[in-house]
């Protein structure tokens, strides 16, 4: 039988058929490892959110102890003030004291003058007070200013020689304190209120919507080689790909993988860093304003496509913020507070 198999000509020989279980196969580990790698992807989406979550209630925790901080200062200057109106309604109240006097008996006029001297001299050391406190506290030279040249008026009321010298030693803290670089807080924490209002409109790097930059224009045919024949075609189809197809480099890739849910999560955790680093500034605290403005970059440089002119305008703004110097060192009345002493009557 055999034989007569192999006596038969080949167009009556059956053909092997192979079964196609290898192609079957291979689509099968293909669907499980495309299924493993999007369960890898949603795992780490999921962990980086949860990240996110957590660091974001860490800088509300930090907002509300920075917000608790500033109303502090701003009642311990409210105290301040109303320290100063009340030591200005004594003064004049005192005047007025000492004008009575003065009209009823002129024996007295040398114990009114010692009143009135020490009267003036007790001011004095109440404004020199408020003045060191506007500079340890609220760093505000034009307020110490204005302190120093109070003073210095009320001991323009009693021409005395032993005044002389405290007089000189205000005007020359005044001087120095006039040299003092001014510090453009106010400007700094508009710029910072600037830039939270515009964080809605800055483009993602994961942004489906945001269009890549134009393509370098080719060269001008007159100066390009001159095509082969029907070479016109392969460049016609270069052309057409390089339009297609756009390459970009991506500094973190899992940025990439952001969804448009997370979007607002990221935007609201940028705007909280500016506003903590506004909060900085008007505390004047220079190591929490550059820690809070890097905290900021670094957020824009990962998410944020910095070729958007928004965004690049952003990150230069913060680097210029990063480098202004908010916490300038102010000097001391320690020559003021010396001629005061001096200018005290001795008691026996």
């Amino acid at each position: 039988m055999s034989d007569v198999a192999q006596q038969l000509p080949a167009p009556l020989q059956e053909p092997e058929v192979t079964p196609p279980r290898i192609r079957s196969g291979s689509s099968v580990w293909i669907w499980a490892l495309a299924l493993a790698a999007l369960a890898v992807a949603g795992a780490v989406v999921a962990l980086r959110l949860a990240a996110l979550q957590r660091e974001l209630r860490a800088v509300q925790q930090r907002s509300e102890e920075v917000s608790a901080l500033h109303a502090s200062d701003v009642a311990e200057r409210q105290s301040l003030q109303e320290r100063m109106d009340s030591t200005v309604r004594r003064t004049e109240q005192l005047e007025q004291q000492l004008t009575l006097l003065a009209g009823r008996d002129t024996a007295a006029d040398a114990e009114l003058r010692r009143l009135r001297e020490e009267h003036v001299l007790t001011e004095v050391d109440e404004l020199l007070t408020l003045a060191g406190s506007q500079l340890q506290v609220v760093r505000d030279p034009n307020a110490a200013i204005a302190a120093l040249a109070s003073a210095d008026a009320r001991l323009a009321r009693v021409p005395r020689s032993q005044f002389f010298a405290l007089r000189e030693a205000l005007g020359r803290d005044i001087e120095r304190l006039r040299k003092v670089p001014v510090v453009d807080v106010t400007g700094s924490a508009i710029r910072l209120d600037r830039l939270v209002q515009g964080v809605d409109s800055w483009h993602f790097l994961a942004d489906p919507t945001r269009r890549l930059a134009a393509a370098p224009a080719p060269k001008p045919r007159s100066e390009a080689a001159p095509p082969a024949r029907f070479g016109w075609i392969g460049t016609e189809l270069g052309d057409t790909l390089r339009e297609l197809v756009r390459i970009r480099t991506a500094e973190a890739p899992d940025s990439l993988l952001l969804t448009p849910e997370q979007h607002p999560l990221v935007r609201e955790h940028l705007r909280m860093r500016l506003m903590m680093a506004r909060q900085a500034i008007l505390m004047r605290n220079q190591v929490l304003v550059r820690a809070d403005l890097g905290d900021s970059m670094a957020i824009i440089n990962r998410y944020f496509d910095t070729s958007d002119p928004l965004v690049g305008a952003a990150v230069t703004q913060l680097k210029a913020l990063t480098t202004a110097a908010i916490d300038a060192p102010m000097p001391t009345l320690d020559d003021s507070l010396g001629a005061l002493r001096a200018a005290r009557p001795t008691t026996p």
